[in-house]
């Protein structure tokens, strides 16, 4: 309580850009888009002039009440908590999708407006490839404006926020960690050349506990230096400018770091270990004087990544089973927009969140946001590469992380999954032989997959992670030879053979799909919605309406207490008891074991949330 208040930890509060955006169109008559070129500079003038004149308001509970705009509700919900709650310690605001000094302005003033200037630290979240480039001349701008540059040294810290998760989304890992670690150096570059080194700059990381989203696989020392590289603290410290790197600890790390009283005392101790001791700058680290070599890489990589995520097919391929194969986690929707019925929404992978995005590539036996891009740009000149591996610090620790990622997967793993809507596949299934009692349901799932189309997409998807992926190895061999040999092989045989039971699961879920009976259109639901929730294993959505549609528990009409005799017993009249026994069942008890695998795949892999 010492260190952090009454609230025992740092409070964030958070929101995005546009949401700000939105609270001050009408007060400046914001037009077009902050960035826009020819308003640009007239929408920052406008903005000074409010932080000129800007005199601090008073409000109450009802005001948050009757406050429409997401931004000012919440810069006074900030301001309440202060009031009432702990006025020493300040109240982090995260501004995610941040990508111009006028959004920052923006908060500064309403920040100024309600009274919370002096408690509140303003922390721009770079971590779309715009705004890791942009980053620091978003913060250039800022510090030409006397208000923001005064606002730090009263606050005496500048803080930033830059996430592992999101940025490995878009860009792919390895160039969103050199992404982070460019935007570091600049900052630290810039600070010192307007020398303003009488504040302390906060970098605060989020990560999480996967290979995926920035964690180091090989320990925390190799984890904290991966993100924020000792070259770049070197540089801070060098400049003389104090920084503080916060990174957090998500999911499975809670328990996998901090499970027990003796996890948790090793876990801080490295940490302090890490925090203490000197950085160990590397100046003639060639990664850092090769620079036309190190920008290729980065930028192949990066562009390879960007290509797949505005790729439609890797939509489909990320979006054949969605979050299906997940247990549901955590609060926030799996989607950011487009919400439908039929799952995620195969056409727009970029709208898939960064964990559940990460976490499905897991599960489907390719992490291709940490080892996609990474073979094309080796293939580009392998000699050099392997010679600067050699002799750099900074690639070899980047590459450990991709070595790890690359054993932990399989591509035939993907190609299995995808397979299982080759109409081709059921097809083979039928003609073998094996199954006579199965083969009308075999046709008709193959014709179900002729229509369905998706499989093509997929394969066209894994070929390119194929081609990539010979690149890959191949450099990964040169630098460490006999690689694969290294590997244990009952961790890999028992991934390989618990990837094969789940298929085999979801194999019978789609051949008891093709037994569903007829009928007709309820609520808006087709037979064909159903047929494609199960496709897509919402297995129990599809059940409960299956169970509504064929109840078990039909009522029963005593047809003697009409006053005629009746000898007539209509279909109608019967229950459901067989559908539920022999089909809605044991498609629920097949949805409960695949699951079971997936948490077994999540553990095998070692990553948790």
């Amino acid at each position: 309580m010492a260190n952090y208040g009454l609230g025992t930890a740092h409070t964030h509060v958070r929101l995005n850009a546009t949401q700000l955006h939105n609270a001050i169109r009408k007060t400046i008559g914001l037009e077009s888009a902050p960035d826009d070129s020819k308003n640009r500079r007239r929408y920052l003038n406008d903005l000074t002039r409010l932080l000129d004149e800007v005199e601090p308001v008073t409000f109450n509970l009802g005001s948050i009440m009757a406050e429409r705009t997401s931004a000012k509700r919440l810069m006074m919900v900030v301001a309440m908590m202060l009031r009432y709650v702990d006025a020493q310690t300040a109240v982090r605001f995260l501004i995610a999708e941040c990508d111009t000094p006028f959004t920052v302005l923006t908060a500064l003033y309403f920040a100024r407006l309600f009274g919370v200037e002096e408690r509140l630290d303003i922390s721009p979240l770079f971590e779309t490839a715009t705004a890791l480039e942009r980053g620091s001349d978003v913060i250039a701008d800022l510090l030409d404006n006397k208000h923001y540059l005064a606002y730090v040294r009263s606050r005496g810290r500048l803080c930033i926020q830059t996430g592992f998760s999101d940025a490995g989304r878009y860009l792919g890992q390895v160039a969103a960690g050199l992404a982070i670690e460019r935007l570091h150096m600049k900052l630290a570059r810039l600070l010192a050349e307007r020398g303003v080194k009488d504040v302390q700059v906060v970098i605060f990381d989020t990560h999480g506990e996967s290979i995926g989203r920035g964690a180091h696989p090989l320990g925390m020392d190799e984890r904290l230096n991966y993100n924020a590289s000792p070259a770049s603290r070197a540089l801070f410290r060098s400049n003389g400018i104090g920084v503080k790197h916060e990174a957090s600890f998500q999911g499975g790390d809670g328990y996998s770091r901090f499970g027990t009283d003796e996890l948790a005392f090793a876990t801080v101790s490295r940490i302090l270990e890490h925090a203490l001791a000197e950085p160990d700058a590397v100046p003639d680290d060639p990664f850092y004087t090769d620079t036309d070599y190190s920008l290729e890489f980065f930028l192949t990589v990066k562009l390879f990544n960007e290509a797949v995520m505005a790729d439609r097919d890797y939509g489909t391929l990320v979006g054949s089973f969605g979050t299906s194969l997940l247990p549901p986690t955590g609060s926030r929707k799996t989607k950011r927009q487009h919400e439908s019925s039929k799952g995620v929404d195969r056409s727009h992978p970029s709208q898939m969140r960064a964990i559940p995005h990460n976490a499905i590539l897991h599960q489907m036996g390719w992490l291709a946001n940490t080892v996609g891009g990474v073979g094309q740009a080796i293939a580009r000149d392998e000699d050099h590469f392997v010679r600067l591996y050699q002799s750099s610090d900074r690639l070899q620790r980047i590459m450990s992380m991709v070595d790890c990622a690359d054993r932990l997967g399989s591509l035939a793993v993907m190609g299995a999954y995808a397979e299982l809507f080759d109409p081709s596949f059921w097809l083979g299934r039928a003609l073998c032989g094996n199954e006579p009692y199965r083969v009308e349901e075999l046709r008709r799932l193959s014709q179900v997959m002729e229509e369905d189309g998706r499989y093509q997409l997929m394969a066209r998807m894994i070929r390119l992670f194929i081609q990539d992926a010979i690149d890959l190895h191949s450099g990964l061999e040169a630098t460490m030879p006999g690689r694969m040999k290294r590997r244990d092989p009952i961790a890999h045989d028992d991934m390989i053979l618990l990837q094969s039971v789940r298929l085999a699961l979801i194999q019978e879920v789609f051949i008891l799909a093709m037994r569903i009976p007829r009928f007709s259109s309820r609520h808006d639901v087709t037979p064909e919605d159903v047929l494609d929730q199960i496709l897509e294993l919402d297995i129990p959505a599809a059940v409960t309406i299956l169970e509504q549609t064929f109840p078990a528990d039909a009522k029963v009409v005593d047809m003697q207490s009409f006053g005629e005799p009746v000898t007539y017993r209509g279909d109608d009249m019967s229950d459901y008891q067989d559908e539920h026994r022999i089909l809605f069942r044991p498609l629920l008890t097949l949805h409960g074991m695949i699951r079971l695998c997936s948490t077994a795949v999540t553990h095998m892999v070692g990553t948790h949330g």
